[in-house]
């Protein structure tokens, strides 16, 4: 079988015409191999191999490399042409490519919510496109939780080798036509890209993950590699002076050095594995380790299919076998472990995780036999290349069309918990949060306020971070109720003299807790925070310390204070009580709910510091939002059939309006017991 790979031994003979149909290197597809496994590996079982996502840069080596190959060959000989380029592009990568997203979207119609089934349509259009990398710019990091909720999070590096595909060909065009040498234009790309790559890793971290601009010189270090191969420059000892296929005198390798061959390979090989142990996803990426996969594949591909590494282990039947479904194994395997996380609420179980990997190894070896063989020849290739694109074409639509339906949330399937999965979503007031921000000059992102009546001054401030954002709803309902104006301010941590660091929003704290304390229409104060009070530390010392400095402030201004408890946090998602009806979940919650005691164990010092608190200041009144959850043996997620959370810590908007009417029975009670 004939891959579009080349040779790198010197297997075509002196004064043989190069060829764009090279001879077949089983070793780069051991490499392939090597390549998914750790990528498989890392996303089914990341203790196991933590630096397993380097996968995608030996692939990218692989790609520059192979590509790269063809296109200067092609050159060289006058052959090259675009259109065929791109058609046998099309003809290798859309495939299995199309089968995927189709099953992806065809799955999520029965056992997704609208806003899952949303996010699957946007990535789906971004998929067909090729522009994944982008989508994922500015959504959440890969390696968050969030991450693995995303079934088609793994093709933005198939986005960037396509955006290579694209725009490197007329590069080398431009290049071969104004006579510039083309690997000199490769090492100037090189360097930038790697410039752009280490600078940006620290400042912007998700652009220079997703970004082509710093991953290229990974494509283009095997493009370099490429090279050196068609026109046998030798950068290593045992080399010889020569006239070159296009004249002049050029470096040759002489290949015969077997010693140098296993040497180079064996180093190419001992880096990968430091790559695999070292990296952490807990470490900036790619940056300066990006260097460990890229350079130990360049060196296994330059050692050639006679080194001892590449001829006995890569190219060993296993790898090799494995190596020819890398590409379909690569597009299911994450799917199928996404869904998984799904479906469960939360990481799958061990055995889940390895079916899961099981059923993309069968489905690769289907997708390989049953549709990338028969499609990937030239026979008909015009018709495969049309009906290909349209095809493509037609799941990019579908997808933007899924995305702009928000998920499609009238499908039989999900409108039997239809009023439960709207707890899921965030409700949020924007013309308010607009209007307020106005009338307050209010120009950040990180400056942020709601009020019930903007054209009136606020007579209630509610003042913490998103676990006061998540009272708003009931506690304006209630205010409102009173004739008075709830005012919310947006804040991190909402005490005095916290340092602010480098978190914008801590820095916009102070000017939101001077606005609470001087504005004089405010005569209640509320507080509301996630922080946990802690007195095991000196940074937990210091936090209680504040709050005692705030309570002191706000008390001594004459303003009713009001502290509230938070309410637990959950170590598994809200919407693993609610059913679907698409698939039979392996994982039920009956009772939806976590045991008090749990609970109690968690905010226990919190609880204490708390307390010690309150004697001090007998002033400053609780709600204790816990409460209204927990009985004596349970904290309940659901209360009836209303779902309190929208994720494992902040209210819904039906959790909102009951700590609303909780809140209102409380201050009702105070009223009548004085």
């Amino acid at each position: 079988m004939k891959l579009e790979q080349l040779p790198l031994d010197g297997s075509v003979p002196t004064g043989q015409a190069l060829t764009t149909h090279p001879a077949y290197r089983p070793d780069i597809d051991g490499l392939r191999a090597l390549a998914v496994l750790a990528v498989v590996i890392f996303h089914a079982f990341p203790r196991y191999l933590p630096g397993g996502f380097i996968g995608v840069d030996i692939f990218f080596v692989i790609s520059g490399f192979l590509i790269g190959g063809i296109l200067i060959a092609s050159l060289q000989q006058g052959s090259f042409s675009f259109a065929d380029f791109y058609a046998r592009r099309i003809r290798r990568i859309f495939p299995a490519l199309s089968v995927v997203l189709l099953s992806c979207v065809v799955f999520g119609w029965f056992a997704l919510f609208p806003d899952e089934y949303k996010m699957m349509g946007k990535h789906t259009a971004g998929g067909a496109g090729f522009i994944s990398n982008f989508f994922l710019w500015n959504e959440v990091g890969y390696f968050d939780t969030a991450a693995e909720t995303k079934p088609l999070l793994h093709l933005w590096s198939l986005g960037i080798e396509e955006q290579f595909y694209i725009v490197w060909p007329i590069l080398l065009m431009l290049a071969w036509k104004w006579r510039y040498s083309m690997v000199k234009l490769a090492l100037l790309i090189v360097a930038l890209s790697f410039l752009t790559n280490v600078g940006g890793l620290h400042q912007f971290p998700s652009a220079t993950f997703y970004s082509p601009l710093s991953r290229v010189w990974e494509l283009l270090m095997g493009s370099v590699l490429a090279y050196l191969s068609v026109n046998k420059i030798s950068l290593f000892a045992g080399a010889h002076r020569a006239t070159g296929p296009l004249g002049g005198s050029e470096q040759r390798l002489d290949w015969q050095s077997a010693s140098a061959r296993n040497c180079l390979s064996a180093l190419g090989l001992a880096l990968i594995g430091l790559a695999l142990v070292l990296v952490q996803q807990s470490q900036p990426f790619p940056g300066w380790w990006a260097l460990l996969p890229v350079g130990g594949a360049w060196l296994l591909i330059a050692a050639g299919p006679q080194a001892w590494c590449n001829r006995v282990l890569l190219s060993s039947r296993p790898m090799v076998a494995l190596g020819l479904i890398s590409y379909p194994l690569y597009l299911w395997h994450w799917p199928l472990l996404s869904f998984a996380h799904i479906v469960e609420s939360g990481i799958p179980v061990a055995s889940i995780r390895a079916g899961a990997v099981l059923a993309a190894l069968v489905l690769a070896v289907l997708t390989w036999w049953l549709v990338e063989r028969p499609l990937r020849g030239p026979a008909h290739g015009k018709a495969k290349v049309v009906v290909l694109s349209c095809l493509m074409l037609a799941l990019g639509v579908g997808g933007g069309v899924i995305y702009h339906q928000d998920g499609w949330p009238s499908r039989s399937s999900v409108l039997l918990s239809a009023e439960q999965q709207k707890a899921l979503i965030l409700v949020e007031d924007v013309a308010n949060a607009k209007a307020c921000k106005a009338r307050y000059g209010f120009a950040s992102l990180y400056e942020y306020c709601l009020l019930d009546d903007v054209h009136k001054d606020p007579t209630v401030v509610l003042i913490g971070d998103s676990h006061a954002y998540h009272l708003v709803a009931g506690l304006t309902g209630y205010y409102r109720s009173q004739g008075e104006n709830l005012w919310m301010l947006g804040t991190r941590v909402p005490f005095f003299g916290v340092p602010t660091g480098e978190d914008p929003y801590q820095k916009a704290t102070p000017m939101m807790m001077d606005l609470a304390l001087n504005t004089p229409s405010v005569k209640t104060v509320i507080i509301s925070t996630a922080l946990k009070l802690q007195t095991e530390n000196d940074d937990g010392r210091k936090m209680v310390q504040a709050l005692r400095e705030t309570l002191r402030r706000f008390l001594a201004s004459g303003r009713t204070v009001i502290f509230v408890n938070d309410t637990p946090m959950l170590d598994f998602e809200p919407r693993a009580c609610i059913r679907r009806a698409g698939v039979a979940t392996s994982q039920t919650r009956s009772d939806c709910s976590l045991p008090r005691a749990q609970f109690d164990r968690n905010v226990a010092q919190h609880n204490a510091a708390l307390q010690a608190l309150l004697r001090e200041f007998p002033a400053v009144q609780l709600f204790d939002a816990a409460a209204q959850l927990c009985d004596a043996q349970r904290c309940h997620v659901m209360l009836g059939d209303k779902l309190m959370y929208r994720d494992t810590q902040h209210l819904s908007y039906d959790g909102d309006l009951y700590m609303g009417q909780k809140f209102a029975a409380q201050r009702a009670a105070a009223k009548a017991a004085r």
